[in-house]
């Protein structure tokens, strides 16, 4: 069993940074969102529909536990801090504690997004390690000399 967790936070135009998937198991990252933002295929996150080259930002966080429970810890942990600060300096700090921003959910685990992501949306990696993109391209411009090439050998360039 498979007992890591995994987030994608990301980002869209204006937007704030948000958590777009949580929980999920790496076959469920693979196949809802690593899988269609490869391809540069719509996916949805929660009930909305994404067009992955609308992301500004991207980010894949791997923890050990649920995300309540990672974002629980690092709360707990900041309060914990803030109360020192207050016992041992000379000012007081009000503050609800760290834990409730996206991107505060990295404290609890590990960034993996380059394990998964090399490349932005239907960048997925082919040939060599080319994206499909680049490949394309090679190809389009190997053809163009052969033709010429060929042209030229006919005589008729």
């Amino acid at each position: 069993m498979d007992d890591k967790f995994y987030h994608v936070i990301g980002a869209m135009g204006d937007r704030e940074v948000e958590m777009l998937f949580s929980d999920l198991t790496l076959k469920r990252l693979m196949r809802e969102f690593i899988g269609p933002y490869r391809r540069g295929e719509t996916f949805f996150a929660g009930t909305r529909v994404v067009d992955p080259s609308e992301l500004r930002s991207v980010r894949i966080v791997e923890t050990a536990v649920p995300e309540a429970s990672a974002r629980g810890k690092i709360n707990r942990e900041d309060l914990a801090h803030i109360v020192e600060i207050n016992r041992t300096s000379g000012f007081t700090i009000i503050s609800p504690g760290r834990g409730y921003e996206p991107d505060d959910l990295v404290e609890a685990g590990s960034d993996v997004t380059r394990t998964y992501l090399r490349g932005g949306p239907g960048s997925s990696d082919g040939l060599l390690g080319l994206s499909k993109q680049a490949i394309g391209w090679t190809l389009g411009i190997v053809a163009a000399v052969a033709a010429t090439g060929a042209a030229k050998w006919l005589g008729w360039a």
